[in-house]
């Protein structure tokens, strides 16, 4: 797989491939370079979520399948998710299982998170990713937790509700596949996830082991505690802004792209944060421009050029909005 892991981006354990590489073998037509490419990763990798994406849409292209990532999660064997899932079917119950996923959830995908919310006698459980996925890796995504979690339980597993981000497809057989017939199927939804009634938390689980658990749980610390750093959200948006600013790219839309995230979620996050779009890119212009215009000899006009202004003026009410002062006299203040 392709593409350099940048410090604290979102990224997969590359252990994620394998479903999908059992199910491109289903396929004559996918080339043989392909799949030496994917089974060439060593699993203990971690693969940037931008480079798992584009896995997603290129299987689409090669197998011309639009259903290829729910096809991908059918094709996922037990052992695929590694200590996460083993800690989870390890459990006592399904509400022991579902708080272990919770915790652990990184090992596998640093860039989501699964929450539950009790609600009378359902339950939801909501799935945040933190790049924005194309219907293929997201069908994954989702479906990857059922088919896991189905094997676990078999029938004792009936789900009332299943929520897609994505627009609902023409076609809904793949889904049908997968979930069978009596869940409500919700697409273009705020969030992914499912909906049981709450019974199912307590059910039993068939490969309950309390001393395997137990040195499961500690082997997952361990792991959890050697990830790499997720970013916040505010770093990453920080970063890419300082990546576009003098190409005049930092609109909230562009820097959101470049994340691979929707604007929306973007916002949202930066909100969870305490800050906006507006705050991060004023405080790094703001900074940028103090520093060049005392340690540099630049004129004013290449400075508001490298800050991404189109035009001097709005630069220099910028600037006077920042310091109090217009940036030549703020730079004879500094000479004086």
């Amino acid at each position: 797989m392709e593409g350099a892991l940048k410090d604290g981006e979102p990224c997969y354990s590359a252990r994620l491939l394998r479903p999908w590489l059992t199910a491109l073998r289903r396929y004559p037509g996918v080339p043989q370079a392909v799949l030496a490419q994917i089974e060439g990763t060593d699993p203990d990798d971690r693969i940037p979520a931008a480079a798992m994406i584009e896995l997603a849409r290129g299987a689409v292209e090669l197998t011309g399948d639009p259903d290829i990532g729910l096809r991908a999660a059918q094709a996922a064997e037990m052992g695929d998710y590694d200590v996460l899932e083993y800690a989870a079917s390890s459990a006592s119950t399904v509400k022991e299982a579902a708080a272990i996923l919770m915790r652990y959830v990184a090992l596998v995908n640093d860039g989501i998170e699964v929450t539950l919310d009790f609600d009378g006698g359902l339950v939801r459980t909501k799935i945040a990713s933190e790049v924005e996925l194309n219907r293929a890796a997201a069908d994954f995504q989702l479906a990857a937790f059922y088919v896991a979690a189905k094997r676990t339980l078999g029938d004792a597993l009936v789900l009332r509700e299943i929520w897609h981000r994505h627009a609902q497809p023409a076609n809904l057989e793949g889904y049908r596949e997968v979930y069978g017939d009596d869940a409500v199927l919700r697409f273009a939804e705020p969030r992914e996830g499912f909906v049981v009634e709450s019974d199912v938390m307590e059910l039993e689980l068939p490969a309950a082991d309390p001393k395997l658990h137990h040195v499961l749980r500690r082997h997952a610390e361990q792991l959890l505690a050697n990830l790499p750093k997720v970013q916040t959200t505010g770093t990453r948006v920080r970063n890419a802004i300082l990546e576009t600013l003098s190409s005049g790219q930092v609109s909230a839309e562009s820097v959101a792209r470049q994340l691979h995230m929707s604007r929306r979620t973007m916002t949202r996050r930066l909100e969870e944060e305490g800050t906006s779009y507006k705050e991060l890119l004023d405080g790094v212009r703001r900074q940028l421009a103090v520093g060049y215009l005392t340690e540099t000899s630049m004129g004013v006009g290449e400075v508001a050029f490298l800050l991404g202004f189109s035009q001097g003026p709005a630069f220099h009410r910028a600037f006077k909005r920042w310091t109090g002062q217009t940036p030549i006299e703020f730079r004879n203040t500094r000479r004086g």
